[in-house]
């Protein structure tokens, strides 16, 4: 990392934000997941597009009349339409950009389950991506490290694999299809393949280490995103770091302080609260934490998405 680089405030926001995207329905927009709510933003003006950052509930409607209990991840289908995880609801909501009106997707809302197929009960869904090995289905994590795919077109859910632990975040590699995860104070690998999970840095037991990735220790790793080919960031929540871990030295370095606290500045003196979700957009990351949104722009030089 280029030691000029800096940490700075994006946006000021209500609570948490948890999940982000680059929107494709306005151009130039970030789309995220502030607690209960589904909000768009470019810095200077933020819009509510579905439920309320501060109260929760289950209610179809239009706008600031819906309300969702928690939403860890989102997927945008095409421009106007997004699915959104609605983790203690149990169940997928269905987001139509047009029109702002929200309506059930998959699961039963507020009926907890574990049942396949197209009339599926889900049980705390929280992760939603597309898999990018079978452009036509989803695969969604559930609690208890349950993974299962969701067929976009006729809305069938199939068991995919169990991790065997809970999974907080994953993402997936363009050329294998492993899902990076995070778990328990720990980043592994769940094999596309072989169904079959191996962590890879940290352990069972919290804490804060740099180095090499047997000696490092987290203290709740959520949200990954690529930086390139070879390198992962991890939002580190109550150690207030970014962790960025280099797969070819198998090492772990870190961006801030590890203060609590939302001080701009160089990688060494700035500090996070709790940073959750993460975005690269080419030549940007942007971290979601509490009440803000923050920004590492234009001298990262590792700032390329994976796409092998």
């Amino acid at each position: 990392f280029n030691v000029e680089s800096e940490m700075t405030t994006f946006l000021q926001t209500e609570s948490y934000v948890y999940h982000l995207q680059k929107d494709l329905y306005i151009p130039g927009n970030i789309l995220f997941s502030d607690r209960y709510a589904m909000k768009i933003t470019n810095g200077s003006f933020t819009s509510l597009i579905a439920g309320s950052a501060t109260q929760n509930g289950y209610v179809q409607g239009v706008g600031s009349h819906a309300r969702f209990s928690f939403i860890p991840s989102f997927l945008q289908l095409s421009t106007n339409q997004v699915i959104i995880a609605d983790q203690y609801n149990h169940c997928l909501r269905y987001l139509n950009r047009n029109s702002n009106q929200t309506d059930q997707y998959a699961g039963n809302c507020t009926h907890e389950g574990n049942q396949n197929g197209v009339n599926a009960l889900l049980n705390k869904p929280r992760n939603l991506i597309n898999d990018l090995k079978d452009p036509g289905q989803v695969l969604i994590s559930e609690q208890g490290g349950i993974i299962k795919t969701m067929n976009t077109t006729n809305r069938n859910v199939s068991y995919f694999g169990k991790v065997g632990h809970e999974v907080y975040s994953f993402i997936q590699e363009n050329k294998t299809g492993n899902l990076f995860m995070t778990v328990l104070h720990a980043v592994g690998v769940f094999s596309y393949q072989t169904k079959t999970f191996t962590v890879i840095s940290g352990s069972t037991n919290s804490g804060f280490q740099d180095g090499p990735f047997s000696e490092v220790r987290f203290d709740g790793p959520i949200s990954l995103s690529f930086l390139n080919n070879h390198a992962l960031l991890v939002s580190d929540l109550h150690n207030h770091r970014l962790r960025v871990l280099d797969l070819v030295t198998n090492t772990s370095s870190s961006i801030c302080s590890g203060e609590e606290g939302r001080t701009d500045g160089n990688f060494s003196t700035c500090t996070l609260y709790r940073p959750v979700g993460l975005l690269t957009l080419t030549d940007t990351v942007y971290v979601g934490s509490n009440q803000r949104i923050r920004r590492i722009e234009g001298k990262l030089g590792l700032l390329t998405f994976i796409a092998e």
